[in-house]
């Protein structure tokens, strides 16, 4: 039987942790390895995780980092330091179904796969579900390049703690680092690297939203979806699939990046008693990537949220921010 590993970055997550191990520790399917990764968050959120496994008499491994060096390379890190065959990365904040491991490893095997993914419960702090991010997968087993497609068109997510993954698609150090949203270009790259992937249609995973996070508060990090676009694109370029997904590469450059951006910008706007100060830039770079004549287009091919976004920001911005304001 595959051994699976479970890597889990710990920084500035006190009220969440215990929740998360507890997770872990609950699956129905147990995994073999535990590493969790210090990546110094200032509080004392490794010492309860620690604590919390120790009292249990689980075994586990620690990696500490020098300081601070972000949740790719604390992933990274994590990694080098598993012996598992199946690899699972899961953020210190979330919590998964105790089936989580059991289906998808069963997935993943059935599937001759390379890596299984399951559909995610956004929740609020108190446990209320707000959404499920992903449409209803409509296969349980596709090709690399049909997953990443369903990636370009937001049907899947590049979220790599909602996957479990063999050890030898991964490579050494798979994830960005020293940026934000560090998953998202490397899951299209593994995806388009990948023969087979499974798919498991029930959400077992609970993703936590919560003020505060690299996708809810304006700060420098955000700017790094900038670079996740080309970064996609170069993938997308580079497996001869550019000019075939040109329509949904657009859908994509303005659901992703330039929508995201802006809303950013915009709810942290709204929240401040003052404008942020990176508001202006980040208004501004997305202006300058807006054109007017991808309104059509994005209509013709399906993408009406993106078509408005187009027009509104090309055209009304302030007005635009104040219909976001009372969504």
């Amino acid at each position: 039987m595959n051994r699976v590993s479970v890597v889990v970055p710990v920084y500035r997550c006190l009220p969440y942790v215990e929740g998360c191990l507890g997770s872990v520790l609950a699956q129905t399917r147990p995994v073999d390895e535990i590493v969790l990764v210090d990546d110094r968050g200032g509080d004392e959120s490794m010492a309860v995780a620690e604590g919390f496994l120790r009292e249990r008499g689980v075994d586990f491994r620690s990696v500490v980092h020098e300081r601070n060096r972000g949740l790719g390379r604390a992933r990274n890190s994590g990694l080098a330091a598993t012996t598992g065959d199946l690899i699972w990365f899961l953020d210190s904040d979330d919590e998964a179904d105790p089936r989580f491991v059991e289906l998808l490893a069963g997935a993943l095997t059935d599937g001759s796969a390379d890596f299984a993914c399951t559909r995610t419960q956004r929740v609020d702090e108190h446990g209320r579900v707000l959404q499920i991010d992903e449409a209803p997968y409509e296969a349980i087993v596709v090709s690399g390049t049909v997953f990443a497609h369903l990636l370009v068109t937001g049907r899947a997510k590049a979220y790599a703690c909602t996957k479990l993954f063999r050890r030898e698609l991964l490579g050494d150090r798979p994830w960005d680092e020293d940026q934000g949203y560090e998953d998202m270009a490397p899951l299209m790259r593994m995806s388009l690297g990948a023969n087979r992937i499974a798919l498991v249609d029930e959400p077992l995973y609970r993703y936590l939203y919560r003020e505060g996070s690299i996708s809810t508060s304006l700060n420098r990090r955000t700017f790094d979806l900038f670079t996740v676009e080309r970064d996609v694109d170069i993938a997308v370029t580079e497996a001869g699939l550019g000019d075939r997904w040109a329509s949904e590469m657009r859908g994509f450059r303005y659901r992703e990046i330039l929508r995201s951006v802006a809303h950013v910008a915009m709810r942290a706007d709204h929240a401040a008693a003052s404008r942020p100060d990176l508001y202006d830039e980040a208004i501004s770079r997305v202006r300058s990537k807006v054109s007017m004549r991808d309104v059509i287009p994005l209509l013709r091919t399906g993408h009406r949220r993106e078509a408005v976004f187009a027009a509104m920001l090309g055209v009304t911005p302030g007005l635009y921010s104040t219909i976001l304001r009372y969504r």
